[in-house]
């Protein structure tokens, strides 16, 4: 049996953790009679709680008084955890599933929940809230949410979180268009990660893909090639598939409607860890991609090898790549055919990327109007080229493009002023320059050649 002064020990400890989780500072829960200087006591062991004391910080913290005291949970507590964690895979389901509006309605529902779910669920509920802000092309609200939980001390470098939240974050300043940022997160996390791994895994793959690609995109193409080159031998290692994950979800549903929580929620769970065996597919998909694109923007260009790559990882994200992901590499191979004079070819991919890219502004259909604009120049289709130059002037021009400010809108700028001097209409050219330069913050600067290079990510 525990002595007095040892409740009151372990009382405050539970008070300092439980505070520290909901990230609440101690003037935070301080006022009404309680000063900073007395909850310290509290916290420290060295003042007992009175009961008034404990009910008000028991509201305020989202827990039961019988937790405080105690440290355990009623089995109505306990059984309201478990819903809320099913609620909250549910929703992780729906943004596998590419139900994003719906999986961020779930995520905000269980945060917003009092009292408060568990730490570990909460954390859950916001790096899914992050993945679905991403995924709905709000980047710069899940850099928010993702720079707190990657600060987080209690995760470790190399832990199957951490990498996630590092992925992700290098990835969400690569849509925001900041990849200098991109790449110093990037790097950071790949050197963290040689130091727990030190030679090249799977687990390298996702950031090395993201890290890539925030070099390519910040001009540091040699960074990028040593990299792709290191990684590249993970591309040829088989994946494991996920054919179980609709049957667990389907008997996670059956469960769910005998009213068997516990069970649902371990059946949901299973179905939510087995797409993730699919990532490595992406991933060595997205490299392949990658690599292949750098090929074609080296010092000399090698479309012909480029194209190899890239055809392999069409087939690599047929089977389990994003859309955004397959439509950067039918913009790459639309490139790669140009390049080697297959004008139709190069037109059919950029194509099929304008419709995989559908109707969200994600920028690739900037960037595949772009190219189907070159592709019919070359076969000697003027007025389509034309039609096709100015549909990405609008595009520009309007607020729906989904290029990032800054560097990214005055690329896309610049590589149509390209095109439309290539197709001899100099007035038209000026404008967009004059357009790329104001995005780009600058005036009376010269016009740079522009890459048709769309962003992968």
């Amino acid at each position: 049996m525990e002595s007095g002064q040892d409740a009151t020990t372990e009382i405050g400890r539970r008070l300092r953790d439980l505070r520290r989780e909901r990230g609440l500072k101690q003037s935070d829960l301080a006022g009404e009679g309680m000063s900073v200087s007395y909850l310290s006591l509290l916290e420290s062991g060295k003042r007992p709680v009175t009961p008034t004391i404990l009910r008000r910080l028991a509201g305020e913290l989202g827990c039961t008084v019988e937790y405080l005291r105690t440290g355990q949970q009623s089995d109505q507590e306990r059984e309201r955890q478990r819903e809320l964690l099913l609620r909250l895979t549910l929703a992780e389901l729906a943004l596998r599933g590419g139900e994003y509006p719906a999986a961020l309605e779930g995520c905000e529902a269980v945060l917003a929940e009092q009292p408060p779910a568990e730490s570990a669920t909460r954390r859950r509920a916001r790096t899914a809230r992050a993945d679905a802000l991403e995924r709905l092309g709000r980047p710069a609200e899940a850099l928010g949410e993702l720079r707190e939980l990657y600060r987080d001390a209690t995760i470790g470098p190399g832990s199957a979180e951490w990498l996630r939240l590092a992925v992700a974050l290098c990835r969400c300043h690569l849509l925001a268009g900041e990849p200098a940022s991109a790449v110093e997160i990037g790097e950071a996390a790949l050197a963290q990660l040689d130091a727990v791994i030190a030679e090249p895994i799977e687990d390298h793959l996702g950031l090395g893909v993201a890290l890539i690609e925030a070099h390519h995109r910040s001009g540091g193409l040699a960074a990028a090639r040593e990299l792709a080159d290191r990684l590249l031998p993970l591309a040829d290692r088989n994946a494991s598939l996920t054919a179980r994950a609709a049957a667990f979800r389907q008997a996670g549903r059956r469960a769910q409607q005998l009213g068997d929580t516990a069970l649902a929620l371990t059946l949901n769970e299973r179905a939510l860890a087995l797409p993730a065996e699919d990532e490595l597919g992406r991933y060595r998909g997205l490299l392949k991609a990658g690599y292949g694109s750098l090929l074609l923007d080296g010092p000399e260009p090698e479309p012909t090898r480029a194209k190899s790559y890239l055809a392999l990882a069409e087939q690599e994200l047929a089977r389990c790549g994003r859309r955004s992901d397959r439509a950067g590499c039918e913009l790459s191979l639309a490139r790669a055919e140009l390049m080697l004079g297959e004008y139709a070819d190069g037109a059919a991919h950029a194509e099929r990327a304008l419709d995989l890219a559908g109707a969200e502004p994600t920028g690739v259909g900037v960037w595949a109007w772009l190219q189907l604009g070159e592709a019919r120049r070359l076969q000697g289709r003027a007025a389509e080229a034309t039609e096709a130059l100015r549909t990405v002037e609008r595009l520009l021009g309007s607020a729906e493009h989904g290029l990032a400010s800054g560097r990214d809108l005055a690329e896309a700028w610049r590589a149509l002023g390209d095109l439309w001097f290539g197709q001899g209409q100099s007035d038209s050219a000026m404008r967009a320059y004059r357009q790329g330069l104001a995005a780009a913050g600058l005036s009376g600067a010269a016009p740079l050649r522009a890459m048709l290079r769309p962003a992968a990510f």
